[in-house]
């Protein structure tokens, strides 16, 4: 670690210790809020001494980090308090021109938490180069209890210096590191989203599976197939949110398309994921999923995925999850049309299927790879390999013993059959029509 930083002086830093800094202080993952988007946590305080590191070499190490995040809608929260060493406005300017148009295009928001006179002289010096549009999405937030009316805090690092500046701006009194914020999606119990799977597809999944994610994987599959860049673009909030209350009502027609069309289908359906008060993988079987880097091989790796990870599910989890997967397979076999492979899938969605206490244990076991954690292994290997994962298995009406409302088997499998061959139109019913 690098506490020592912020004292002076101290050791020159290379470029691996800034890496390292880089990686693993000043830039920091916390999964996505509350409208599945990437949350990136800036924080100022573990800034270097200029007088021990090079800022032009770390200037190109954090956009670096960025890099790895940009293709897709995200956001940042910059933790602003805490810091000892502010860098030039020289090299403030540099950074911004930096930061070109694939940097700001998908930046939905920039949340600067306990803004100091610094940062906004900052914003306002800049302001004959920062653009009216890049403005709009920065936000001032002045204390904890307003983040995390935007942001699901708990997923958040906050360094112990945040939290004693929050005692000022939050007029003397402050939430401890162990306090928890409530968040919009916790305040009332929802018909649909955020609530328990076996309450509305019964213990066994008896009840099919949920009519938002049948709705949603139909209207991608007919609609959003070919759509370059599907599952990494953001809806309007507003027509999320609308979506969402009219899934929770249960309106009698629900227009997908009138809500925002493919991307908002995309999101709903992460959302409805991320909502889970049960995460698809929890930490209590993050060691099972771990297991798989020991595999040899990619044929063992299908085989424990089938034999030691999936039969962990709950059956109506398993469910969701198996109709979800399937459609991200399809979603991949066009990759060289909408640009999302298997890696690029399983990048936007594994942040979805995992929640713990712990946000560091979370990003680490959605890793690809030798390197990663198991989780973003197994889930790319299921989108790839969908076929031999759940090969050999029955229609669900058989399985469960009904059918999903008005659908035949599980309201997937016969619109993926009809893609094959033709031009899918849905019918008012709820059926597929093959269009000859």
């Amino acid at each position: 670690m690098f506490s020592g930083l912020t004292s002076s002086p101290g050791p020159q830093l290379d470029d691996n210790a800034l890496r390292e800094l880089v990686q693993n202080q000043i830039i920091r993952e916390a999964g996505v809020d509350f409208e599945s988007r990437p949350i990136l946590v800036v924080y100022s305080c573990y800034l270097p001494n200029p007088k021990n590191a090079n800022y032009d070499t770390l200037l190109s190490l954090l956009l670096q980090r960025l890099d790895q995040f940009v293709e897709n809608d995200y956001v940042i929260v910059l933790f602003s308090a805490g810091t000892q060493y502010q860098p030039s406005w020289t090299w403030m300017f540099k950074a911004y021109a930096s930061l070109g148009r694939k940097y700001r295009k998908n930046l939905k928001n920039l949340y600067i938490v306990h803004p100091s006179l610094w940062p906004k002289l900052i914003m306002q010096t800049m302001g004959a180069v920062v653009s009216p549009k890049f403005s709009r999405k920065v936000v001032w937030v002045y204390n904890l209890s307003k983040l995390g009316m935007v942001l699901p805090l708990k997923q958040l690092f906050i360094p112990d210096v945040v939290y004693q500046v929050d005692i000022k701006y939050s007029g003397g009194f402050s939430n401890s590191p162990t306090a928890t914020i409530p968040s919009p999606t916790s305040e009332s119990k929802s018909k649909v989203f955020g609530a328990r799977l076996e309450d509305i597809m019964g213990e066994n999944g008896e009840k099919g599976v949920p009519r938002v994610i049948r709705d949603c994987i139909r209207f991608i599959l007919v609609n959003g197939i070919h759509v370059e860049g599907i599952f990494r673009r953001s809806p309007s909030s507003k027509l999320l949110q609308d979506a969402k209350a009219a899934y929770d009502r249960n309106d009698e027609h629900i227009d997908l398309e009138a809500f925002g069309g493919v991307h908002l289908a995309c999101v709903l359906l992460k959302t409805f994921f991320r909502d889970l008060p049960e995460p698809v993988f929890p930490s209590s079987i993050y060691d099972v999923i771990r297991g798989i880097t020991a595999c040899q091989s990619e044929k063992e790796q299908l085989e424990y995925i089938k034999n030691a990870i999936l039969p962990l599910l709950p059956y109506p989890t398993y469910m969701i999850l198996r109709a979800t997967l399937r459609l991200l397979h399809q979603v991949q076999l066009h990759a060289s049309e909408n640009l999302m492979t298997a890696s690029n899938l399983t990048i936007v969605w594994s942040p979805n299927l995992v929640k713990s206490d712990n946000p560091l244990a979370d990003f680490n076991i959605c890793g690809m790879g030798a390197q990663g954690g198991g989780g973003g292994t197994m889930l790319k290997l299921c989108i790839e390999r969908f076929v031999e994962v759940f090969e050999g298995e029955e229609p669900w009406e058989v399985v469960t013993g009904t059918q999903s409302e008005g659908t035949e088997d599980d309201g997937v499998a016969s619109v993926v059959n009809t893609l094959q061959n033709s031009q899918v139109s849905i019918s008012g019913d709820g059926g597929e029509k093959r269009s000859e």
